[in-house]
């Protein structure tokens, strides 16, 4: 009989620590995915739109300076340019 208890004693603390190290390795695995995810949604909904709205500042910039850089060349050098 105290063999008995003394073997359920031991499968249970087995069991435990069986479970315990199962546990924190599925958590790290969920930990590391959704750290990940997080990751993601960070840069697609705070840092994405900020570089977008850059970008486009950057676009209007060039294309105000093209057109203003055009009207100012003189009637003979867009005729050498363009030739």
């Amino acid at each position: 009989m105290l063999s008995a208890l003394i073997g359920l004693i031991v499968v249970g603390i087995v069991a435990f620590v069986v479970l315990t190290v199962l546990l924190a390795i599925f958590g790290v695995v969920f930990g590391l995915a959704f750290g990940f995810l997080g990751l993601l949604l960070t840069l697609a909904f705070k840092i994405l739109p900020v570089v977008l709205v850059g970008w486009l500042v950057v676009k209007l910039i060039q294309r105000g300076e093209r057109s203003s850089a055009r009207s100012r060349l003189s009637a003979e050098d867009r005729r050498w340019l363009d030739s």
